[in-house]
């Protein structure tokens, strides 16, 4: 899964994605689910949602969905809807996952630390637009820390996924596949990361690799 993700430069990253934002967002080291974040919901419309979608069955409206496996979305009743007609872009510039053994937090970012995108989709709730992000399997780079991998999507194929309807099974497929690892890198990370409410530059800071195993 994709639990926590940064956007430490986001004017480079509106850049990117060719958007000027007409909301505040500054400099985020630990975003965490039920958070405010920047979502690209059409190639030119940057709007700010909250991270994690209340499914229509949930009892507990408090719970939220962040994650949806990119092998089922288009089966799954809670998700196949939204994601036909409300695919997304969620913004970041790096993410994090923990080793299973030790809990120990590393950062996973692409060479030299450039903005991506996050595919996603989103649905309304209560007059609030959520988000829930896309999984896959891991590559090389995240596979001995955890065996699922956000779904980064490549420039070239964001036309392709914000038109509405259902993609053709061999775009869906190259569209969700695990990004290059020679592209991507890790870094072992301070461990104040575990904890939501610190949410600053010390949470990116690396530490020795002995340290980070």
């Amino acid at each position: 899964m994709c639990g926590r993700f940064i956007l430490k430069d986001p004017q480079t990253a509106f850049e990117y994605i060719g958007v000027e934002p007409r909301f505040e967002f500054s400099p985020r080291f630990n975003i965490a689910p039920t958070q405010n974040i920047p979502v690209l919901q059409a190639s030119k419309h940057l709007a700010e949602m909250k991270w994690g979608i209340v499914p229509s069955w949930a009892k507990d409206k408090s719970t939220a969905l962040i994650n949806a496996r990119s092998e089922s979305v288009r089966e799954k009743r809670s998700f196949k809807t939204s994601f036909s007609q409300r695919r997304c872009l969620i913004v970041a510039d790096g993410f994090y996952e923990w080793t299973k053994i030790g809990k120990r937090p590393h950062l996973f970012m692409l060479n030299g630390g450039h903005p991506f995108v996050i595919g996603g989709f989103w649905e309304e709730s209560e007059g609030i637009p959520r988000c829930c992000l896309l999984t896959t399997s891991a590559n090389a780079v995240l596979e001995s820390i955890h065996n699922r991998m956000p779904v980064i999507i490549h420039r070239e194929d964001w036309d392709e996924w914000f038109a509405s309807g259902d993609l053709s099974d061999e775009s869906f497929q190259r569209i969700t596949a695990p990004y290059a690892p020679e592209e991507m890198s890790a870094l072992p990370v301070s461990p104040m990361v575990n904890s939501a409410r610190i949410d600053d530059a010390r949470c990116i800071k690396p530490l020795p690799p002995a340290l980070g195993l």
